[in-house]
């Protein structure tokens, strides 16, 4: 097994995630309002909450867990889990300041696409999870 020097970014569900070949986490942020123009035309703003979706690709990731540089979950274990799990999910991020956060998801999309055959397949695999 392979020791990284900084423990991995994201666990979804209790389950740890590859970094074989990951991109970057992307997180934006979306802003649930309720904007209103009053009668003396000045604008009244309320916020309900600020979302975040969090999209990850892979690209060129084994589909066992044990083909990958980490023996973490790779394509094959994301489709099942994907195909698995309908509700509310917790992804747990860990930060290089050693700061951990968890978070309430749900899948929102999931791909994978078979990009090299050889010794072992090799995918694309994108997933985006949208806070609950």
């Amino acid at each position: 097994m392979v020791t990284l020097a900084k423990p991995r970014l994201m666990q979804l569900g209790g389950h740890g995630l590859t970094d074989h070949n990951r991109g970057p986490l992307q997180i934006d942020t979306e802003r649930i309002e309720n904007k209103q123009r009053m009668a003396d035309g000045t604008m009244r703003k309320y916020v309900v909450a600020d979302k975040r979706t969090f999209t990850i690709q892979w690209d060129g990731v084994p589909g066992a867990a044990n083909q990958t540089v980490d023996k973490l979950w790779g394509a094959d274990d994301l489709e099942t889990f994907y195909y698995a799990t309908y509700g509310p999910i917790t992804l747990n991020l860990t930060y290089a300041t050693g700061r951990d956060e968890s978070i309430t998801v749900m899948i929102e999309s999931f791909s994978k696409t078979l990009n090299k055959r050889g010794l072992y397949d090799l995918y694309t695999v994108n997933l985006t999870l949208e806070e609950v």
